[in-house]
């Protein structure tokens, strides 16, 4: 028998790596930066099943199906699980969810940007647009501004979260490592907004301890809320701008206005619910964190239903929430109201709101809306039995990547268990990016249609 030349092995190895990273490379060069936030997501998606699919990483039997929803739902920071994560995976399982969480939170790209940016100027180029797509930044912001903001940012929060939170474990029972592990891996699943928990229940357990509810609902509106917030404020601190953009103060009155809103609606719809549990959970579902301190399951369907509509709304652009966006709520509002009082322009706080702006408000809101309803469609074709405020709960959480769920989830059908996958992973590209991904042509092209189109008046 002829000897292993291990060197050789290795040259070979090598050579094959460098061969498909290069291939690798020049396909995503092809790609419009729709298509490449698709592919990332995808690629992330199957590595992390492959890899939550090898023996060690289940601490009992999970099967393909599970391991895959779990990999999407972490890739997607949604926070639905079709098992009991806490006790369906080992250590190294939920290390590897934590690191998926913490690159969906903060953007796949931005990681990658590090790497990418000391590439060729033309791979540079194309990574920037890139970078563009997965974040809607204001004119008034600076991509390598907002690129520095997220990583220091996430990294300060992250921190400062898991200190408190480690101070909490370790006065409380838990011994030293444990602590460390329980403190880091909520503090990057509640600023992620991702809503995976070591805990059984979420964190029911905890209702009464303010330490948690503090720190978990901080953290989920620090990320939620959005990097643009934090690059515009530090901007302002330090001098380069004279005020606060209009982005910002949309973000934060927005924020405030419909959590105030969402939490009174609790308390009127649940009488018996404490207000400090109803704003938990007015943020866990506007944030799409997920987490729960009560039994939301029981809750009344009129309850569901204004917890439905603030994952809707969901979080602000550039941030870790999914949903439609704050943002994106106040220009169909303003839309609304200007109409109503006759205005020849789009106004909102005594200000112009850019048409651009409103065509992909109003673009998202339709895509949303189209995808929502194929998806119930499809969960109502397939779950035939389940009841339909499980079925909209379902369909909601999953598409706007809130991860809250009233049980329904682990009874889903293989097929069920399919659709929601898919409706996490685009809710996490976003669906205008989804959308254009499979649908974007080649500017000269359109420029050509363009050119021959006839323009026409139409009665609405």
């Amino acid at each position: 028998m002829a000897r292993i030349s291990w060197k050789q092995l290795f040259n070979n190895v090598w050579s094959f790596f460098r061969l498909s990273l290069k291939k690798y490379t020049l396909f995503v060069l092809r790609l419009s930066p729709h298509q490449n936030m698709l592919q990332a997501i995808l690629v992330y998606t199957f590595t992390a099943w492959m890899i939550l699919s090898l023996p060690f990483m289940n601490s009992v039997d999970v099967s393909w199906i599970d391991n895959l929803f779990t990999a999407a739902s972490a890739t997607s920071t949604t926070g639905l699980t079709s098992v009991n994560f806490a006790q369906s995976y080992t250590f190294l399982g939920k290390l590897i969810v934590l690191l998926l969480i913490q690159l969906g939170g903060i953007g796949y790209m931005t990681m990658s940007s590090f790497i990418y940016l000391s590439f060729s100027h033309r791979l540079r180029h194309r990574h920037t647009e890139v970078l563009n797509t997965e974040f809607a930044l204001p004119r008034t912001v600076r991509l390598n501004d907002f690129l520095y903001s997220v990583i220091v940012f996430t990294a300060f929060a992250e921190l400062i979260g898991g200190a408190f939170l480690y101070n909490y474990f370790a006065h409380n029972g838990y011994g030293t490592l444990e602590a460390i592990w329980y403190a880091a891996f909520h503090s990057v699943s509640a600023f992620c907004t991702a809503g995976f928990s070591l805990f059984p229940d979420s964190f029911m357990s905890f209702e009464h301890s303010k330490t948690i509810n503090i720190v978990i609902a901080s953290l989920s509106l620090a990320g939620a809320m959005g990097f643009i917030v934090v690059t515009d404020l530090f901007n302002r601190i330090i001098g380069r701008v004279k005020e606060i953009s209009y982005t910002t103060r949309i973000i934060v009155l927005s924020t405030i206005g419909i959590l105030t809103t969402g939490t009174f609606l609790i308390l009127l719809t649940n009488p018996g619910i404490e207000p400090s549990a109803a704003l938990f959970q007015a943020i866990a579902a506007m944030t799409t964190a997920g987490f729960s301190t009560v039994p939301v399951s029981a809750w009344a369907p009129c309850s569901l239903l204004i917890i439905m509509g603030l994952m809707t709304i969901g979080g602000s652009p550039s941030g870790t929430g999914g949903g439609l966006k704050t943002t994106t709520f106040t220009c169909l509002v303003a839309t609304v109201t200007s109409h109503l009082f006759g205005r020849k322009y789009i106004t909102f706080l005594g200000r112009q709101i850019p048409v651009y702006r409103l065509y992909m408000a109003n673009s998202t809101f339709i895509s949303y809306t189209m995808l929502f309803f194929i998806t119930m469609f499809l969960l109502m074709w397939t779950e035939k039995t389940m009841p339909l405020i499980d079925i909209l709960f379902e369909a909601v959480a999953a598409l706007s990547t809130g991860g809250m769920s009233i049980g329904a989830t682990a009874q889903l059908s293989t097929l069920g268990k399919l659709i929601i996958i898919v409706a996490m992973l685009v809710g996490r590209i976003g669906v205008i990016t989804f959308g254009m991904a499979l649908l974007q042509r080649d500017e000269d092209e359109l420029e050509k249609e363009e050119e021959t189109v006839k323009r026409e008046d139409l009665a609405v």
